[in-house]
């Protein structure tokens, strides 16, 4: 793996971080507005969807990570190769 490729994927893990706790912090409210007496639709439609979101943002980083991930692999395979050789 690259350097470039080390960074971006310590970048993607770090976004990823911060993204699992934005969407724990929408979970805890959503929770706590179902509690109430009577929670607003509305406000709940609102926060689902932008947990979804979040979910979506996570998938597509985690398909980035495996893609990088695999081209390291490749690439460390094609050097080993290369010193075999020589």
């Amino acid at each position: 793996m690259t350097a470039k490729s080390r960074v971006r994927a310590f970048s993607l893990k770090l976004r990823m971080a911060v993204l699992k706790d934005r969407r724990a912090e929408l979970k805890e409210r959503i929770l706590q507005e179902l509690k109430r007496p009577a929670p607003c639709a509305q406000t709940l439609r609102m926060l689902k969807r932008r947990k979804l979101t979040l979910k979506d943002e996570l998938a597509r980083h985690e398909g980035l990570l495996r893609t990088l991930d695999a081209m390291g692999h490749r690439a460390g395979l094609q050097s080993g190769n290369q010193l075999g050789r020589v």
